[in-house]
């Protein structure tokens, strides 16, 4: 089967298993993140539209749910999920398999309340949070024009007054841009008068948007990581540091988990020829295949090669 909307499960560092929905078409987003593992925003917006047909991605997703165990079913697309105007209409569908549901969201419309109002129908929800300076919001995140950093934030302190799910934050530390010590303590600071459950610290451990982005050096995560601790207190703060393993189930379509797994989620190269190896006596050669033909890329990022979706744009600027 063919799939459009739904990728996975992978094994997620937050979630478990978790089975991805690709809700908003590569790459739609109110950010253009220097770190963006699926690359450069081609369609930057904040306007919400209809991506799909809502019975086609439920149908999908029914079908593969079937036949796959799963902890979360995760919106996380290769743009901003909040987008979709149809967000909450579709996590109810999805509850209404009894599964739990996450969304990770950059945070950046939370001042809309339909957004709002779409968001507490999740069970999970992770917002992003990588700058409470203006210029630095810009540097990292390049926002939409008409966005306003306080706007943003404010919209965020009162979402997390009214939501009473599991609510985390994430904040990726990019080497020499908003990992300065003073920085870092303003944002624990603002964090702090969130309530939310966890704090996580990510660094870029996949290739990113920008080639010249690196992650901050050990000493400066340690001490973000402390500075975290002192205000939030040391089970409220975790490191994201490591990349997640590979499935531990066997696909029945591997190239078709591959191809619809890359396309979000960059992964290591030797996990992808550890995948291919349970299919093919030659795992080497069908990577080869995969990349001739033009499905993937191998790209090298601090010393490491991953296998990510060659990107190939239509009239909708999508894969």
């Amino acid at each position: 089967m063919k799939l459009r909307y739904i990728f996975g499960p992978v094994i997620s560092r937050r979630l478990g298993r978790s089975l991805g929905i690709r809700n908003v078409p590569y790459k739609v987003c109110t950010y253009s993140c220097i770190y963006c593992q699926a690359g450069p925003t081609t369609v930057k917006t904040i306007q919400r539209t209809q991506f799909y047909d809502l019975r086609e991605l439920i149908k999908e997703l029914k079908d593969v749910v079937k036949f796959t165990e799963v902890d979360y079913v995760t919106f996380v697309p290769s743009g901003e999920p909040t987008l979709d105007i149809q967000l909450g209409k579709a996590a109810k569908l999805v509850k209404e398999f009894s599964k739990k549901i996450a969304v990770l969201t950059n945070a950046s419309l939370l001042w809309l309340s339909d957004v709002i109002e779409d968001l507490t129908v999740f069970d999970y929800i992770s917002l992003k949070i990588d700058a409470v300076d203006e210029n630095l919001w810009k540097r990292v995140n390049r926002p939409h024009e008409s966005l306003v950093l306080n706007h943003v934030l404010n919209g965020v302190k009162e979402f997390t007054k009214r939501y009473d799910g599991l609510l985390t934050t994430e904040t990726m530390l990019v080497h020499g841009v908003n990992d300065t010590e003073n920085h870092i303590e303003d944002l624990a600071k603002f964090i702090r008068g969130l309530r939310i459950d966890k704090a996580y610290i990510s660094i870029p451990v996949r290739p990113p948007a920008e080639k010249w982005v690196k992650p901050p050096t050990e000493e400066t995560l340690v001490k973000a990581y402390s500075i975290f601790v002192k205000y939030l207190g040391e089970k409220k703060v975790e490191i994201l540091s490591n990349l997640e393993p590979p499935p531990s189930y066997r696909p029945k379509n591997i190239i078709d988990y591959i191809l619809n797994t890359v396309a979000t989620h960059p992964l290591k190269l030797d996990y992808v020829i550890e995948l291919l190896s349970s299919y093919y006596s030659n795992p080497e050669e069908k990577l080869e295949e995969l990349i001739r033909s033009g499905y993937v890329v191998v790209i090298e990022y601090l010393g490491q090669e991953f296998v990510i979706r060659k990107i190939k744009f239509g009239a909708g600027g999508g894969i």
